[in-house]
């Protein structure tokens, strides 16, 4: 046996149609003497062969699936009969139609349906296609007519392409040969197999064939180079049940990783894993060894010790040859070294520092300051104030304070509290942390909180009950309401806030825990969380991996939400309804305050970029008058999906292309899925579900095929037979992400990120920010996209709010698919679509948007899909980019229409003209005079091809205006 891995079977690729027959075959060779017999020439042949198929499948049902026999010319042969078909092997009958040759016998056909982006693959059932004349004339009919065939010899396995072959680990042991392993090794627990890198096992049912005719224990060797990180791996098959299985590698004079048994998280916690082994079950253990660039080249002894519990310590001896050559950062440059798995436990970006343009917090006393925002904390820990000096555009931080409470928030357990003091220390530049304790009758409390420059703002409230109790925990988050004219979240969508609204905890169905309220200036996310939470999926996949209910707000079921008004006053409670906690029995009560807007918006800059979403070459770009490409996978310079460094070099040279035309690059990377071509992924499949989410399976038959059951299939990009499967929301792949951006903006030289509907938290997100603004020699572009996640696969979750963490650190939005920008009010387009109550500028997707009502959010379409370019070239006529926005939101707008269904936003250039943007939500035509703070004013509307004809309208002459369209022009 070869590398190849098969005892029996050469291994290869070939090409075939594989959407008909599958992405495996067996050749089988019908020799010449057979087939003369079989076309006749001797008299009284037999008119069928025999063949035996030793396929030595994993897949859990062989007799369930069809096969197909292809004759040389690849017509297919319908006189077949299956005589056993086991997970061993396969035994069948059939006419070699064509004379003597090769023949192939297509064992896992299967046939896609569904959408072509996310399949479903049904294995063909198997289908009697002999003709009864000739299974009774071949004595096929009886146990005895197959032995007494002629033989047709299998002599190759074929493979579809190298990413679908089983080769060399996926070819299962057979029964005998298991039977005699155990034989062979009586009474041990478990076997050890060592391999290296270039065969990942993954997640596994099956001992492969290379191990059990290699047998346990066997030595291993490796080579590696100075500097390198080194990745092999050890199978440990259990022969009855193992619990705490611990796997090392000792002796060798290198630092090592035991990668499987724990690391460091995404947020740069250090934890450990439990590994259970079933018995009867495989498990691929992982290591990694951190070679010096200065190791003296030679071989170096070691060994791999595995124990468990109850169960003896056994050893097998490792043997790692260091050569004279050396690589660069570990070897991470090459994928298929999997030296990337050293970025599993990275903490690059997980720091304290100041992420641009947020300024260091400032702490005097109980007074915090961030960026136009501030905070005052009472004795409890919570704040008395909350204040923004954003001014009322959104534009700048110097604006007059606004109060965004109208009294401290509470936190109350239904009985007096005495408060102990309270403490505060900056635990660096960008954040600020305090802790306090309070006592009541029967009950302790700790409280633990921390703002950071984003102006993330989070309080952990742990209430102990030191005798049995019953308590009612109530949170009271009251607003002014002339600063909190919006709301979003909790089964609202963006719009005018009502007065009143009740809301309770449906986890199952809802992904929602926060509500948004506030105005363009001023406003606060609350979210309710506890020590329990963990990042549900989202985009169509919500329902695999649901929010954790948290058993503090939501009680035993009782817990909800309210919304009152009265005399000016908002006040959001928060209840848990009756808790009953034991002595000793705690509940931790998270609650989390996103003080928004996050950032001065950057009209100016936002109208200058002019973004082409889609594969060009760069000149076409450039000549189209783009200078910003976003870069889709399944392009030839990101072909896989959420890997682009699988094509660093063809990525590098479009970029370099593209610079040297003054084109920034961006490239779609969210991580929240991961390509098949992921050299690394078999590793990933091995750790469980910490990185790949746990789900029902299915999808594409790749999938299927390599990675068994347990999983959430993925996205397809069928053009280029991409296929991906779902990560968990937060595991350690989040770190390797980092770092890989940090790749792409350093080696390759990208100007930043194309995220679509992205998994990670805002820890991630802003670790992202700090690898792309620590290199290179531009600031770094980010932009997220949403499909709308309010829908029933979703959760119904506004994409702004569930997104609204990750906000600080983008450049724009895109919201986007499946977005209604006709049938919603300015209040929706201004909080679900805009981003600017977020600090940040959008644009439109669905259906090319609306031009019209688009353009007072200062927003376009994609460009190529919509045609953009009559109106980037009337913004630089006007000279757009360089004026002022001022928008309808704004307290003191420049011009007005005298209409509240017709909005007016404008830009005031250095040069004293002033231009205005109108758009009609009125229900029909309409009539808008335009005024500024003098009277009315004349207005000149230039022609803009596809978006209105050149019109004069005199000063106090009503603007007509058509349901949901309007005009750019220039006023006064």
């Amino acid at each position: 046996m070869g590398e190849n891995g098969h005892p029996e079977l050469d291994c290869g690729l070939a090409t075939w149609d594989n959407d008909v027959y599958g992405n495996h075959r067996i050749l089988v060779r019908v020799p010449g003497a057979v087939t003369g017999a079989v076309t006749g020439a001797v008299p009284g042949a037999s008119p069928a062969v025999a063949a035996e198929l030793p396929w030595r499948r994993h897949d859990p049902h062989p007799e369930a699936v069809d096969l197909v026999v292809l004759g040389p010319s690849g017509r297919r042969v319908r006189n077949v009969v299956r005589v056993e078909v086991t997970a061993d092997r396969g035994r069948i009958a059939f006419e070699p139609a064509e004379g003597p040759g090769t023949y192939a016998v297509h064992y896992l056909p299967y046939a896609h349906t569904g959408n072509p982006h996310y399949p479903q693959s049904e294995y063909r059932r198997p289908t009697a296609t002999a003709h009864p004349s000739w299974v009774q004339r071949c004595g096929l009919r009886g146990p005895d007519g197959w032995q007494a065939l002629p033989r047709a010899e299998a002599f190759r396995y074929e493979a579809a392409s190298a990413v679908d072959s089983f080769a060399p680990l996926g070819f299962a042991a057979t029964v005998a040969e298991l039977a005699a392993l155990t034989a062979a090794h009586p009474g041990e627990p478990f076997l050890v197999f060592a391999e290296d890198r270039a065969h990942p096992l993954g997640l596994a049912r099956h001992i492969p064939a290379r191990w059990a005719r290699g047998g346990p224990f066997a030595p291993f060797k490796g080579a590696a180079r100075r500097g390198e990180f080194y990745a092999l791996q050890a199978g440990v098959h259990a022969v009855r049940p193992l619990t705490g299985v611990h796997a090392e590698i000792r002796g060798l004079p290198f630092p090592v990783r035991a990668l499987t048994q724990g690391g460091t998280d995404a947020r740069g916690e250090v934890f450990e894993k439990d590994i259970e082994i079933a018995e009867g079950r495989l498990r691929s253990l992982w290591f990694g060894l951190d070679i010096p660039p200065d190791a003296v080249p030679g071989a170096y002894e070691g060994e791999i010790a595995v124990r468990a519990d109850g169960v003896p310590e056994r050893t097998l001896p490792v043997l790692i040859t260091v050569g004279e050559d050396a690589v660069d950062e570990h070897g991470t440059g090459d994928p298929a070294l999997l030296a990337r798995l050293r970025w599993l436990d990275s903490t690059l970006g997980a720091d304290d520092e100041v992420v641009p343009p947020f300024t260091p917090v400032e702490a005097e006393g109980h007074q915090l300051g961030i960026l136009g925002r501030s905070v005052e904390l009472g004795a409890d820990g919570l704040p008395v104030r909350i204040t923004s000096s954003f001014t009322s555009d959104v534009t700048r931080t110097d604006g007059p304070p606004r109060e965004l409470l109208a009294s401290p928030v509470a936190f109350g357990v239904g009985r007096a509290l005495d408060h102990g003091p309270l403490t505060v220390d900056l635990a660096g530049p960008a954040r600020a942390r305090w802790r306090t304790e309070a006592t009541a009758d029967g009950l302790r409390l700790r409280t633990e909180g921390e703002l950071e420059a984003d102006g993330f703002l989070r309080i952990r409230t742990t209430v102990e009950a030191l005798t049995d109790t019953a308590l009612d925990v109530t949170l009271d988050v009251p607003l002014r309401a002339e600063v909190s004219p919006f709301v979003m979240g909790l089964g609202l969508r963006g719009q005018v806030c009502p007065d009143s609204f009740d809301w309770s905890w449906q986890t199952a169905v809802h992904n929602q825990d926060a509500l948004w309220l506030g105005g363009p200036s001023a406003g606060v996310q609350v979210s309710l969380r506890d020590e329990h939470y963990a990042r549900p999926l989202n985009t169509n996949y919500y329902r695999e991996k649901p929010l954790v209910t948290p058993r503090s707000w939501a009680g035993d079921g009782d817990g909800g939400v309210r919304l009152r008004t009265a005399e000016g006053t908002r006040t959001l409670t928060a209840y848990s309804g009756t808790l009953r906690l034991a002595a000793g029995e705690s509940r931790c009560f998270e609650l989390r305050l996103l003080l928004t807007p996050f950032k001065p918006i950057d009209p100016g800059r936002h109208l200058a970029e002019r973004y082409f979403h889609a594969y060009a070459d760069p000149a076409e770009i450039a000549s189209y008058g783009a200078n910003v490409v976003n870069l889709h996978h399944a392009t030839p310079p990101n072909p896989y999906i959420n890997d682009p460094l699988l094509a660093a070099d063809a990525l590098r040279a479009y970029t370099e292309d593209a610079h040297r035309r003054g084109i920034r690059v961006k490239v779609y990377n969210t991580v929240r899925e991961l390509t098949r071509r992921t050299p690394e992924l078999p590793v990933l499949a091995s750790l469980g579900d910490e990185v790949l989410a746990p789900g029902p399976g299915g999808g594409h038959a790749w999938l299927r095929e390599h990675l068994g059951d347990g999983y959430v299939p993925g996205w397809v990009a069928p053009d280029i037979g991409d296929v991906a499967v779902v990560t968990s929301g937060d595991s350690r792949w989040h770190n390797s992400y980092v770092c890989a951006v940090d790749r792409l903006r350093r080696h390759v030289g990208v100007d930043g990120l194309y995220l679509d509907d992205v998994a990670f938290d805002r820890t991630t997100m802003k670790r992202v920010r700090k690898v792309l603004a620590g290199s290179g020699d531009t600031p770094p572009m980010i932009d997220l996209h949403s499909c709308n996640q309010y829908r029933e696969s979703d959760g119904f979750a506004s994409s702004a709010n569930l997104y609204a963490e990750l906000m600080p650190y983008t450049d724009r939005l895109w919201l986007g698919e499946l977005f209604d920008y006709e049938g919603t009010d300015p209040a929706y387009w201004l909080v679900e679509i805009s981003g600017i109550p977020f600090g940040l500028m959008g644009e439109m997707l669905e259906g090319g948007g609306n031009p019209w009502r688009g353009l007072v959010f200062g927003m376009t379409a994609r460009a190529p899909m919509t045609d953009v370019r009559p109106l980037w070239q009337a913004f630089d006529e006007l000279g757009l980019p360089g004026a002022e926005m001022t928008g309808w939101w704004a307290d003191e707008p420049p011009v007005r229409t005298g209409r509240d269904d017709v909005l007016a936003t404008s830009w005031q250039g250095p040069d004293g003209r002033t231009v205005t943007a109108i758009a009609s939500w009125a229900d029909g035509p309409a009539e808008a005079v335009l005024t500024d703070g003098s009277g009315p004013v004349a207005a000149y509307a230039p022609e803009i091809e596809g978006f209105q004809p050149e019109r004069h309208f005199g000063a106090g002459e009503p603007v007509p205006v058509e349901p949901g369209r309007g005009w750019l022009l220039t006023v006064g």
